[in-house]
């Protein structure tokens, strides 16, 4: 595939994961990066969704409520999730692309599965510091490898009862806060560069077109049957990319 059809593939896809993450208030990487490696190497595909990845989210973060408020309360998880990201992927930069790709597959169904349990125990106060530690640095781990760690804080927050508006900004604020080492990790093992930055920075126009048309569809479109729909996506994409990576 050719410099041009990958970009015209990757606008596509962007757009496709801008207005699901406009609709739904998260899945930009994890619907980008599944569809991505259908057409390149799973490392060129998380290089492409580093800009959009991490502009799109501050910009979510900071259209909720008090950010100053917000970073109290999800501070700590997000730093350690920020030092996990960009360590996991430092050590694992000389990782194959079959171990990244079936990685990958995994975090896919992992997150239907998720999905599935719709209710999460709450965080219980006496050991809410170590838990969230603890779930940070899991979560850091799964990000750094494979660039999605949509679903497991997805279950953080919900344990932590987040109001559906708070949902949506601290969404923004965790995903960006493990973006940027990821950014500078994939920058220092050679992953990225200017040229791949580049790219990806023109894939931010599709993302946000994207992320205006899902916010339209969310007042007219039931969530529940886009949500199931996006599930059996994540779980044929998942089986799939587990596929190739065993029969790679």
């Amino acid at each position: 595939m050719t410099t041009f059809d990958l970009m015209l593939f990757a606008c596509a896809v962007l757009l496709l994961a801008g207005t699901i993450k406009g609709f739904i208030g998260l899945g930009l990487p994890t619907v980008s990066l599944a569809l991505l490696t259908l057409g390149t190497d799973p490392r060129m595909a998380i290089t492409l969704i580093l800009m959009p990845m991490l502009l799109s989210n501050l910009w979510q973060m900071g259209r909720g409520g008090s950010l100053a408020a917000l970073i109290r309360r999800y501070g700590r998880f997000a730093l350690v999730l920020g030092l996990s990201v960009g360590l996991t992927a430092w050590f694992s930069r000389d990782a194959g692309d079959r171990l990244l790709t079936g990685a990958l597959g995994a975090i896919l169904l992992l997150y239907a599965l998720l999905d599935s349990l719709r209710r999460v125990p709450p965080l219980p106060d006496r050991h809410a510091g170590l838990i969230e530690v603890i779930w940070a640095t899991l979560t850091g781990v799964i990000g750094g490898l494979t660039a999605g760690w949509g679903g497991p804080m997805a279950m953080y927050l919900s344990a932590r009862r987040a109001p559906r508006d708070e949902f949506v900004q601290a969404s923004g604020l965790l995903i960006a806060a493990g973006s940027l080492p990821l950014m500078l990790s994939y920058l220092a093992a050679g992953h990225a560069d200017p040229r791949g930055l580049g790219l990806s920075a023109l894939l931010l126009v599709p993302t946000f077109v994207g992320f205006a048309l899902g916010e339209r569809l969310r007042h007219r479109a039931d969530p529940a049957l886009f949500r199931r729909a996006l599930i059996v996506l994540f779980v044929v994409l998942g089986a799939n990319l587990i596929w190739r990576a065993l029969s790679g």
